[in-house]
């Protein structure tokens, strides 16, 4: 299985679902939905998606919930830092002021979305599916590429970018998950109703010459070559 050899390749014998605390099904939100799932399912024959960015992982958890009601072996790769973005940041003060939710949760000054992200995971009963890595999405992108070059994995069917919003930044992750993608695969992106990531998957498009599908705030470019 591609999740084995992940986890043989990242962490040899380590488990990193130890470190699960509670889980915190408070932040759900996710604008992908099954119908998005199941067409990049069938339009790929995928077996292999990568997530850059899942914060306490409604995105992935629907993805590996829809290979299974498929009857269908998809290993998921989730890479994030779980640090939070500068909003997170920005509000989590306020929110614990004012005794709401908050993103960060910090303990001990650190954020704690990675320990409520695997705990998610461990209660939804896919950690043999779902495969995490700690890491910015470029940094866990390019690792992936090294362990394709050495054909210790396949290029990805489907990468899903759901974490830089910042113009530029959005930018950079879109031409590095495009290197790893394969041939006839997809990018595959959220939130493009915010003005920097609608800017940057327009100026991608453009680049690569790719037909941008959308689907509400979903948005698709396969790669053709």
């Amino acid at each position: 299985m591609i999740g084995d050899r992940l986890k043989a390749e990242m962490f040899f014998g380590q488990d990193p679902y130890r470190d699960a605390t509670e889980t915190d099904p408070w932040y759900p939100h996710t604008h992908l939905t099954p119908e998005v799932v199941e067409w990049a399912f069938a339009e790929t024959d995928c077996k292999f998606w990568v997530e850059a960015g899942t914060m306490l992982g409604g995105s992935a958890l629907l993805v590996a919930e829809t290979a299974k009601r498929l009857a269908r072996r998809v290993d998921v790769l989730c890479i994030d830092p779980f640090t939070g973005d500068v909003n997170m940041w920005d509000w989590e003060r306020d929110l614990a002021m004012n005794n709401r939710w908050r993103f960060l949760r910090l303990v001990n000054g650190a954020p704690t979305i990675r320990q409520r992200f695997l705990a998610n995971v461990v209660a939804a009963g896919f950690t043999d599916v779902i495969v995490p890595m700690q890491a910015t999405s470029i940094v866990g992108l390019r690792y992936l590429d090294r362990l394709v070059q050495r054909d210790v994995v396949p290029r990805p069917d489907v990468v899903y970018v759901d974490s830089a919003h910042e113009e530029g930044e959005t930018l950079i992750e879109l031409r590095t998950a495009w290197a790893v993608v394969r041939a006839g695969g997809l990018l595959l992106g959220d939130d493009l109703d915010w003005v920097a990531v609608r800017r940057d998957v327009e100026r991608f498009s453009s680049e690569v010459n790719g037909e941008v599908l959308t689907f509400g705030n979903q948005w698709s470019i396969r790669r053709r070559d």
